[in-house]
């Protein structure tokens, strides 16, 4: 979590409720914004409770509680929600009846596919010729390579501190920028490993890590997480070649119904996932303060810009 953050779970004490909403409270600036418990790595996100029901009957009370502390939070900031589910609109319902100013937005995209029953070469043969034909050739290339060794990693052994390490190797040699909170990847790699959730493969060259990507596959489904390689080895293409090791691997051995690939809509991603879902934010502001009263209008008379800017270019077309 950023420093200064503090987790807030609100909860509705009548007998009987099970529903609870966990926030966190950021380091106080500008706003005394209430968010969603999601970082960079958050695929969903949601209530909890056991139905749209039990929600319906205690969001007021929980409602109640945040907006009546004091000093009064400005803003309260959903994100990663499924707005097909029923709980999205009980949500927006309740929270525009206690008088806050409402915006949904988009939080992001998500490139997945409904993999229940399927076999690795019915996936292969889906996908588009440019990337098979890819595949094939630069692996027969790479199998010629003596020194190309792999190894995959699924459960809490004793090796798993060095695959870390190796995958931290990758990491830094590649493209992406440094994490945020650099210790966040290591301890989930190891949290799903104790929950033998993991699925890490690492392609290593002549004894150095030189590809890694790490999956967790929980309850059904299956999300790529983290996917890298050094970038010395670009001609080699071994994050085509280790992706498709990957998905033979799960797909032949833990047979999910899903494969998401996380958050973001990257061009490539729809050569290996080809369906698109949204995962959408509400934005509550509390027009009952100074900043909460800006932040809500600023929200609404962006929404106004941009629905003139559309209807201005359908004129103009």
């Amino acid at each position: 979590m950023p420093s200064g953050a503090e987790i807030r779970v609100y909860t509705d004490e009548r007998p009987g409720s099970a529903t609870a909403v966990v926030l966190q409270a950021p380091k106080p600036g500008y706003a005394r914004r209430l968010e969603s418990l999601t970082n960079a790595h958050s695929l969903e996100h949601g209530l909890l409770c056991r139905s749209a029901t039990d929600l319906q009957n205690s969001l007021p009370a929980i409602l109640s509680e945040i907006f009546g502390e004091r000093p009064h939070w400005d803003c309260l900031t959903l994100s990663e929600l499924d707005p097909a589910d029923p709980s999205f609109a009980v949500l927006t319902g309740a929270l525009r009846r206690a008088g806050l100013l409402v915006e949904r937005t988009l939080s992001s995209g998500t490139w997945y596919e409904e993999t229940d029953g399927l076999s690795f070469t019915e996936y292969l043969a889906a996908r588009p010729a440019e990337l098979r034909n890819t595949w094939r050739r630069k692996r027969r290339k790479l199998h010629e390579t003596k020194g190309l060794a792999k190894r995959f990693f699924a459960d809490d052994d004793k090796n798993i501190d060095q695959a870390i390490a190796d995958y931290q190797t990758v990491y830094e040699a590649s493209w992406k920028p440094p994490e945020s909170f650099p210790a966040f990847v290591p301890e989930l790699i190891r949290l799903a490993a104790r929950l033998r959730a993991l699925r890490l493969g690492i392609y290593y060259l002549d004894g150095a890590p030189a590809a890694a990507q790490f999956w967790i596959v929980w309850r059904g489904r299956a999300y790529i997480c983290k996917l890298a390689h050094d970038e010395r080895f670009d001609a080699l293409s071994l994050g085509t070649i280790l992706t498709m090791d990957m998905f033979e691997r799960v797909l032949g051995e833990d047979r999910p119904r899903e494969i998401s690939l996380g958050r973001g809509d990257d061009p490539y991603k729809r050569m290996w996932l080809p369906k698109r879902r949204e995962r959408c934010g509400i934005m509550a502001s509390n027009p009952r303060t100074l900043h909460g009263l800006r932040l809500g209008l600023r929200g609404r008379a962006a929404r106004i810009y941009h629905r003139l800017q559309r209807a201005g270019g359908a004129r103009l077309v």
